[in-house]
């Protein structure tokens, strides 16, 4: 039987290692590895939602430039989201067009009386370089390109900013340069 306490006028049950909101709050699942501490208040303004809006570009030696802006909602109550920008059609191979973006995704969890966050993404600077094909280098955000070491060149960075504050994560290429940036809000 899980053990129930009162928290912050909520009732928060309590199993194992992992903290629930529960009676109409939102359960997250648990993030075990590969994941930022983050406060309580940055958990909090995360997991609100609420609008947003984005601004992003990317470059790369294949002659591919992009930049483009995005907007939305994110919903109350989540547990993790994904906001990117598209910066339009920059190769068309065959009748097939392709979309130069970058993006990120993130998760989150309260684990024990940690808060924690995890995300991923990258994006894809498409040319034509080579007759008959596509080509990107590629960009990579994630916890184990900013901790893990020997991997590609650190070209940029992106940000995600709410009433908490602001988290900021690398952009990385193998294209040393690759330029790119990512900065989304959320109010």
């Amino acid at each position: 039987m899980p053990n129930v306490a009162l928290q912050d006028g909520k009732v928060i049950l309590k199993d194992g290692n992992v903290s629930c909101t529960c009676c109409g709050g939102v359960v997250c699942p648990p993030i075990t590895s590969e994941y930022n501490v983050i406060s309580e208040e940055m958990y909090n303004a995360l997991q609100a939602g609420g609008s947003y809006s984005a601004t992003g570009y990317g470059s790369e030696y294949t002659g591919c430039a992009f930049s483009g802006t995005s907007s939305g909602t994110i919903a109350s109550g989540n547990c993790g989201a994904s906001v990117g920008v598209s910066g339009g059609v920059t190769c068309t191979i065959g009748g097939v067009s392709y979309n130069s973006q970058i993006y990120i995704g993130w998760s989150i969890a309260q684990v024990g009386s940690e808060y924690r966050f995890t995300y991923y993404g990258g994006g894809s600077c498409f040319s034509g370089i080579y007759p008959g094909q596509c080509y990107t280098v590629g960009f990579f955000i994630g916890w184990f390109y900013d901790n893990i070491s020997g991997f590609g060149t650190n070209v940029g960075t992106a940000t995600i900013t709410t009433s908490a504050g602001s988290m900021s994560f690398g952009i990385w290429n193998l294209d040393f340069s690759a330029t790119a940036g990512l900065d989304i809000t959320i109010s």
